[in-house]
This record gives structure tokens, C-alpha cells and sequence, in this order.
């Protein structure tokens, strides 16, 4: 599924102290491209038991990319198939955050709702995915925040604050938001 389309075999490191976290890049680059490029085929691993053998391989390619080990294990990320409204939702639960920006929790939504008649000339081809962040934000008084964000294949749209970073809150969050 696309992995080799993030990383160029040629590529080079990025120096240790230089650019963002491999944290920061798993959420909003390696997780991204691959879910927006191939939503359903993102949704059917992330429901599959080979759900971490994914995980595992894409951190690894990301460590390699940034040149600086991630300082999780991907043992630690944990991937939760659920529904947002009638949509396929795929939640990805990161390690704790060390830095502003990266992120809590990602959803990648799926704006199909196959609990009705699906129509039968639907091209799987074109459908989208709304891909999501609960990211580690920062206060002016040093109090924890969360900021919700959301992303296509060009932007960053910054939604304000967000909800605690617990899978639930984030998941009723992101019922609010979709459509």
C-alpha cells in the first residue's frame, strides 16, 4: 500500500537536531499521505491483525527518513476501527507528545455510509478521507491543551481548541465535525 510512496529510497537524513520529530512526521506526513492517497485500502489495515506489523514498518521508514529514532516503540500506538456518525473511522493513538504540534490522536474518516444501500455505480476509486489531528498545544499560563486540527493533501485547517486526548472524547469531537 503505498509505504514506499512516502520515502524515497534515495532520500537523504535529516540531521538529528534539524526539522520536525519523527513523532510530528509519523502523524502529519507518513499517516497522511498514505490514508488520503488510499482511504479504503487505509481503513481495511487499520481493521486487519496485521494493523501493527503497518504501524511498525511505517515508523521504521520514518525513523530512517528523519535520521533520529523516534523515541517510542510502535508497540505504543495503538489503531481503534470505530464509526464517526455512519462513517468507517480509523482513530491512531500516539505515544504522549513530547512537543508542541505533535499529535494525540489522529482519525481518518471515511464520508461513505455503508450501513445504507450503497449505489452500485460508486467508483472506490474516488472516494476521500477526512484525516484529523488532536495535537499537543500550548497556553500562555503553561496549562495542557489540546488543539483540533484537520488536513487534506495541501492544508492545515486549525479548528481551535480541542477535547481531552482520550479516544472517546476525540471520537464525539469528531462527530461534531464531520459532514
Amino acid at each position: 500500500m503505498g509505504q514506499s510512496e512516502f520515502q524515497d529510497e534515495n532520500s537523504e537524513s535529516v540531521p538529528e537536531d534539524n526539522g520536525p520529530s519523527p513523532h510530528y512526521v509519523f502523524a502529519h506526513y507518513a499517516l497522511r499521505q498514505i490514508a488520503l492517497a488510499e482511504p479504503m485500502q487505509f481503513l481495511e489495515i487499520a481493521a486487519s491483525p496485521d494493523a501493527d506489523k503497518f504501524i511498525a514498518a511505517l515508523l521504521q521508514q520514518v525513523v530512517k527518513q528523519c535520521g533520529r529514532e523516534a523515541g517510542f516503540d510502535a508497540a505504543e500506538i495503538k489503531v481503534y476501527p470505530t464509526r464517526v456518525n455512519n462513517y468507517p473511522c480509523a482513530v491512531i493513538e500516539m505515544p504522549e507528545p513530547q512537543e508542541a504540534a505533535e499529535a494525540w490522536l489522529v482519525g481518518v474518516v471515511v464520508p461513505v455510509d455503508f450501513s445504507v444501500k450503497v449505489p452500485a455505480d460508486l467508483d472506490l476509486d474516488q472516494i476521500t478521507a477526512q484525516y484529523y489531528t488532536l495535537e499537543k498545544g500550548v497556553s500562555l499560563t503553561g496549562e495542557p491543551r489540546t488543539v483540533l486540527a484537520g488536513w487534506d493533501e495541501q492544508r492545515h485547517n486549525n479548528y481551535g481548541d480541542g477535547p481531552e486526548p482520550t479516544v472517546e472524547a476525540f471520537v464525539a469531537t469528531l462527530c461534531g465535525q464531520d459532514g
